[in-house]
C-alpha cells in the first residue's frame, strides 16, 4: 500500500509556522495591554493613598495639588498608551485570525484527500485480495 503524500505539506506547515507566529504575537500585544491597565490601577492607588495621607493645612494642600497635577499628566499619557495598546492588539488579532483561517483551509483540505486516500487505499486492498482468492479458488 503507498503511503499518503499530501502535495501542500509544505504549504501547510509555513501557514502553521505563520499561525503560531501570529499567536506570539497577539499575545505579547495583550500582555502589553494589561501593563498598561495595571499602570494605571497603580498609579490611580498611589494618587488615591498620597492624596488622603498628606495634611490638611497649606503645605498638605500644596502637595495634593502638585499630586493631582501630576497624576492627571501621568493618566493622560497612560490613556494614549492604553488607547494604542488596544489598537495594536485589534490588528494583532485581525491578523492572528486571518492566518488562522488560511491554515484551517488547508488542514480541511488534508483531512479530506486524507479521507479519500483511505477510502481508495481499502478498495484497493480489498480488489487484491479478491483476485488472490480468486486464483486460489481456481487452482
Amino acid at each position: 500500500m503507498k503511503r499518503f503524500r499530501f502535495s501542500l505539506a509544505t504549504l501547510l506547515s509555513l501557514r502553521k509556522e505563520k499561525t503560531l507566529e501570529c499567536e506570539f504575537l497577539l499575545a505579547d500585544k495583550i500582555g502589553r495591554l494589561m501593563l498598561v491597565r495595571r499602570q494605571m490601577e497603580d498609579a490611580k492607588e498611589a494618587r488615591d493613598s498620597a492624596f488622603f495621607e498628606s495634611k490638611a493645612d497649606l503645605e498638605g494642600l500644596r502637595i495634593r495639588e502638585n499630586l493631582l497635577r501630576r497624576a492627571l499628566s501621568r493618566n493622560t499619557i497612560l490613556r494614549a498608551q492604553l488607547t494604542d495598546a488596544e489598537k495594536d492588539v485589534e490588528e494583532a488579532r485581525h491578523a492572528y485570525l486571518a492566518a488562522r483561517s488560511k491554515s484551517a483551509a488547508l488542514e480541511k483540505l488534508e483531512k479530506r484527500r486524507r479521507c479519500y486516500w483511505t477510502s481508495a487505499a481499502r478498495r484497493e486492498e480489498i480488489k487484491n485480495l479478491d483476485d488472490v482468492a480468486g486464483r486460489i479458488a481456481s487452482i
